[in-house]
């Protein structure tokens, strides 16, 4: 799953590639559709997670009860897409006049969002196909699937907007070929594999009780970050459209950059619930501990890369000048946070999928007030958007303090409370039958 992340955030940094060499306007469009990107991202991730935690706790119920899961989160998360994207269609306008967009871009925006709101759709149901893999166990073939995936984005993006010429209208129409592409590939093996078959027509609303559970948590967590990054943009809007241009590709790689603690924490969740599954609560601390270690591992790495390399990866990502030193500038000032917001994110992803959601969304939502109103006070006395990379510095580093109490929180749940029925077990026993 690490393996399908990395690749996943090399094809991210190629499409930025792609756009970052083809003028700053594309540059700016990209940075502006980053919240609502982020609103996608809230419906994938609460459907797929959902979906896999639910087949990894009913793993064992049969291939009927398998299939019929599938369908309902398929028909969920099929008409959760559509009506998201009529939202976001209809709030374009909003859109438009909140950020102030000049009118010779507002066409290319328009566009760009719809596509990508198309292509959505197979990107939810790819997603829900590869989580019921995840979910059996079969995470190799679901990031085999990732791989083959981003590799043939990658490509797509390069023939389409390198060679035809299709500037954002080759991004969109590589992710609506790459999704489907993967989603045909995960029902293949899932068929071949015997685990899913033609469900019965009948609706329960009973087998979607996780999304209460699991989705939903996770998707206000997200439209928290959607909320935020419209507030993100409109800090850095007064300074010009090369700082938010800069700002938005240095935030890109951050996002990329958290990629592996979502999967990490993600991988934790799988773990955990399959062992409590078979009521092995001590493992499922010991894969809570080693996952939290490989995690910390990984961000030293990330941390440091970042850091030292920010000024040929941005030059490499991106060609105008002003956007350079905006995005290096903004690394220079946050990537040495990862460190510590890495694990932060694998904890808090880790609490989703285990029926810690709703604490998860409490502890996001006070990180992202703290720098939205953090960010909008400095930058205002300061007037420099340094200002508010340090905000999202600072926040990031005390973010980072709940992870200790998250420990306590799964050792007390696990471990403490598996002793004390072990040693209630034992004083039954020995009442019932004294020892000579």
């Amino acid at each position: 799953m690490l393996l399908a992340s990395i690749v996943n955030i090399l094809s991210q940094m190629a499409n930025v590639f792609f756009m970052g060499h083809t003028g700053q306007s594309v540059l700016y469009v990209l940075s502006l559709y980053i919240p609502v990107s982020f609103l996608l991202i809230a419906l994938v991730e609460a459907i797929q997670l959902s979906t896999q935690v639910t087949v990894s706790r009913q793993r064992e119920s049969g291939s009927k009860e398998l299939s019929s899961l599938f369908a309902h989160y398929a028909g969920g998360g099929l008409i959760l897409s559509i009506f998201i994207g009529l939202i976001v269609f209809l709030c374009l306008p909003i859109l438009q006049y909140f950020y102030k967009i000049p009118d010779d871009i507002t066409p290319l925006f328009s566009s760009y969002v719809i596509g990508m709101m198309i292509a959505a759709v197979p990107t939810v149901l790819g997603a829900i196909a590869n989580a019921s893999l995840r979910g059996l166990g079969r995470a190799k073939h679901a990031s085999f699937i990732a791989v083959c995936t981003a590799l043939v984005n990658i490509s797509l993006v390069y023939i389409l907007v390198n060679m035809i010429g299709l500037s954002l209208n080759g991004i969109v129409y590589a992710n609506i070929i790459s999704s489907l592409l993967s989603l045909s590939a995960a029902i293949t093996i899932l068929i071949k594999g015997g685990d899913l078959r033609f469900p019965n027509r009948s609706i329960n609303m009973s087998k979607l009780i996780l999304l209460r559970y699991v989705g939903i948590p996770v998707f206000a967590s997200y439209c928290l970050i959607f909320i935020s990054t419209f507030f993100y943009n409109r800090i850095v809007s007064p300074f010009g459209e090369s700082v938010i241009a800069g700002f938005g590709v240095g935030y890109r790689i951050q996002t990329m950059a958290i990629l592996p603690g979502i999967v990490i924490g993600s991988a934790i969740g799988i773990l955990i619930n399959q062992n409590m599954a078979s009521k092995k609560s001590m493992r499922a601390y010991e894969g809570f501990k080693k996952g939290m270690l490989q995690s910390y591992g990984t961000y030293l790495f990330i941390a440091a890369s970042i850091w030292l390399f920010k000024d040929p990866i941005v030059s490499f990502l991106i060609a105008d000048k002003y956007s350079q030193v905006e995005a290096i500038r903004y690394l220079s000032i946050v990537a040495p946070s990862y460190l510590l917001m890495g694990p932060m994110m694998t904890a808090l992803l880790t609490m989703e999928q285990t029926g810690q959601g709703y604490r998860a969304l409490v502890l996001n939502a006070i990180y992202f007030c703290l720098i939205v109103a953090g960010g909008f006070g400095i930058t205002s006395k300061f007037n420099s958007p340094e200002a508010f990379y340090w905000c999202i510095f600072a926040a990031n580093i005390a973010g980072a303090t709940i992870i200790f109490p998250i420990f306590r929180m799964y050792k007390k749940r696990y471990v403490l409370a598996r002793q004390v029925t072990d040693e209630g077990k034992k004083t039954r026993e020995n009442v019932i039958s004294p020892q000579p």
